[in-house]
């Protein structure tokens, strides 16, 4: 077979009955091979893997099978061939390009919430799904799918995009040994699997990770190729002072503007596309980086550095694009001062600067330090990884450092968001849905449906709060013409609810199925993964041997 491409990477696929063949890594100047296969169900995500074996071609080559290791981009392009195998002597036909596309789908007589601006509710509609992609929603009365068009009945449902979450730390081992100071933790600890799946049964296929590192890049690499299956993820690459708060490593530290300039354009050229600025940036420094990021188009998130300086309204700059806790507002002064709260919106209003509440953290913090008991009424708290549930039920530091004081000064914070993010709102400025998590009873994907009904208790509308973790997070990432909302032309990332979340924003968590890129995962097949991952990690917290250490604070 001739080849022009030497030592690239090289992603084959294969269809035969219902499994997919991929194989890596393709290098064709060393008796050509491929290095790594995978094979795997249609319509499923965990793979399984053929180790040490090999197939002679008819074309008198030997292709040598191991473990997969890496996933390829560089050859997305090619056109089919076919391999006949002498073992088993079954033809094969192999096509270059991405996984296979899920089948075509409808959902017939379904209720359309679409999320667009000015969108209306859309009664007794059938959507119809096909390449991961929407492709029509018409009314039912009006429409017949095609033959070979898989039909879902909506009656009585709703249809709604997927949720996004603008606040999280995804975990890797990496993340792990320095967030929890453990160097010991063994490589391996964290599964990018385990990890997603919470998200993706609560319907989260959207996250914005704030304190990204190479590790997740690749992460979000995996899933974007098919690997794995979960949440886009936006990168942001932390940038601190001189003296940082959290380690090197999960943060980036420019003690002057030039180190500042610096590290964006590192971030740049890694895959980054976001920067997160942090608390002990100084003025000089934190303008420097403001303006390099958006030179490079790199939208800026973060904290309002210099706490208690009185320098709050300098930081509110062209590029700062959104704060990243309601709770920084309130940490500008030693206690926080509602009467401020006029000027803050003004300060965001000209800047165009919006916000992500974090509103059920502050909440959450306030009831595990009262009461650490409440953490074991938690049932979504089996959904942690071993080191992060040893973390939060044996060395919570909002338990250890719990007094009286410590309460009274976190619920001023609550009452002072309340009052803050009601007037983010009537002034018309975004306010987005995010969780920190995991921060101490932050569990993902399920704290986001936490946080929704935060947002709707403290004032905002079902409308405001559903495009809070929809469309404005896609309008706010620029990636609003692929996602967010549900019309045609957009991927298909959608819940099918069994309740109306316009009425109850809590009818969010009512989810019939998540349509990921448009793969149809029933509550069923969903609650079968997630109680398999409970009970493994169940059984790796029995086994686990591994000191926890002194852990950070969450950024």
């Amino acid at each position: 077979m001739e080849t022009p491409f030497h030592h690239l990477s090289m992603l084959l696929q294969a269809s035969r009955g219902g499994f997919e063949v991929v194989a890596f890594d393709y290098q064709p100047k060393q008796s050509p091979r491929f290095s790594a296969v995978m094979v795997r169900g249609r319509d499923t995500s965990s793979p399984g893997f053929i180790q040490n074996s090999t197939e002679q071609c008819r074309c008198s080559r030997r292709i040598r099978l191991s473990l997969l290791t890496s996933v390829p981009e560089d050859l997305m392009n090619l056109r089919s061939l076919t391999l006949a195998l002498t073992s088993p002597a079954l033809a094969w036909t192999v096509a270059f390009g991405q996984p296979t596309p899920p089948p075509p789908l409808a959902i017939e007589h379904v209720t359309v919430l679409p999320m667009t601006a000015g969108g209306t509710v859309l009664h007794d509609q059938t959507v119809t799904l096909r390449d991961g992609r929407i492709t029509a929603i018409e009314a039912s009365t009006a429409t017949k799918p095609a033959s070979g068009v898989r039909r879902i009945d909506g009656t009585g449902k709703y249809l709604m995009p997927s949720l996004a979450d603008a606040h999280v730390h995804l975990e890797n081992d990496r993340f792990l040994r320095l967030f929890l100071d453990n160097p010991k933790i063994p490589a391996g600890t964290i599964r990018t699997e385990d990890i997603f799946l919470p998200y993706v049964a609560n319907g989260v296929l959207q996250v914005i990770d704030l304190s990204a590192t190479s590790e997740t890049v690749g992460q979000r690499d995996e899933v974007e190729n098919g690997r794995v299956l979960g949440p886009h993820i936006a990168l942001a690459a932390m940038i601190d002072g001189k003296d940082p708060i959290l380690p090197v490593g999960m943060t980036r530290v420019a003690a002057t503007p030039s180190d500042g300039r610096q590290a964006v354009r590192d971030a740049s050229v890694e895959g980054y596309e976001l920067i997160k600025v942090y608390s002990t940036l100084d003025l000089p420094t934190f303008t420097a980086i403001v303006d390099e990021a958006h030179k490079l188009h790199m939208p800026v998130v973060g904290h309002i550095p210099q706490r208690g300086k009185g320098t709050t309204d300098k930081f509110f700059q062209p590029g700062f694009g959104m704060v990243a806790h309601a709770e920084e507002f309130a940490q500008q002064t030693d206690v926080p001062v509602e009467a401020d709260i006029p000027g803050y919106v003004e300060m965001a209003k000209r800047n165009g600067t919006w916000l992500t509440g974090t509103l059920s953290l502050d909440e959450r913090i306030v009831e595990e330090a009262s009461h650490p008991e409440s953490l074991q009424a938690r049932p979504e708290l089996q959904f942690l990884s071993p080191p992060i549930y040893t973390y939060v039920t044996a060395h919570n530091p909002y338990v250890a450092n719990a007094n009286a004081k410590f309460i009274d000064y976190v619920r001023s914070i609550v009452a002072f968001n309340r009052k803050l993010i009601q007037a983010f709102a009537a002034a018309g400025i975004p306010v987005l849905a995010g969780t920190d998590t995991p921060v101490p009873g932050m569990v993902a994907g399920f704290a986001l449906h936490d946080e929704l009904e935060a947002m709707a208790r403290y004032g905002l509308s079902n409308q405001q709060v559903l495009e809070g973790a929809t469309r404005l997070p896609a309008e706010w990432l620029g990636v609003a013409g692929d996602r967010g909302v549900v019309a045609p032309g957009k991927r298909a990332d959608l819940l099918l609810l069994d309740a109306d979340p316009m009425a109850d924003v809590a009818n969010t968590r009512r989810i019939t199925a998540v349509i990921a890129g448009g793969r149809f995962l029933s509550r069923t097949d969903l609650d079968q993964q997630m109680a398999a991952l409970a009970k493994r990690y169940a059984k790796m917290r029995a086994a686990d041997t591994v000191p926890t250490g002194k852990p950070h604070a969450l950024p």
